[in-house]
């Protein structure tokens, strides 16, 4: 019981992990368009700058959830190359 709770919220985790960066990109680029742009215009296009990144991040985590699992992903990305290194030999 325990056990599946904190697999559950590790894989929480890691899917908001991957969900964050594409999201904080887009809000990012869509303060920026703010700035830029002022008024009516600009906050339009940063919403959807933002809206987009925060789509990506999601669509990106489903993925990763779908595919290996997100603990998988984001482990695999944060390895150490030695480590892929050694596997191979």
């Amino acid at each position: 019981m325990m056990f599946a709770f904190l697999k559950n919220l590790t894989s929480f985790f890691a899917w908001l992990q991957i969900m964050v960066s594409p999201s904080l990109v887009g809000v990012i680029v869509g303060g920026l368009a703010w700035l830029g742009l002022k008024g009516v215009p600009g906050i339009v296009v940063g919403s959807a700058c933002a809206a987009l990144g925060v789509g990506l991040g999601i669509w990106w985590a489903e993925k990763a959830r779908k595919g290996k699992g997100t603990v998988a992903f984001v482990s695999r990305i944060r390895s150490h190359p030695e480590l892929h290194e050694q596997d191979q030999k």
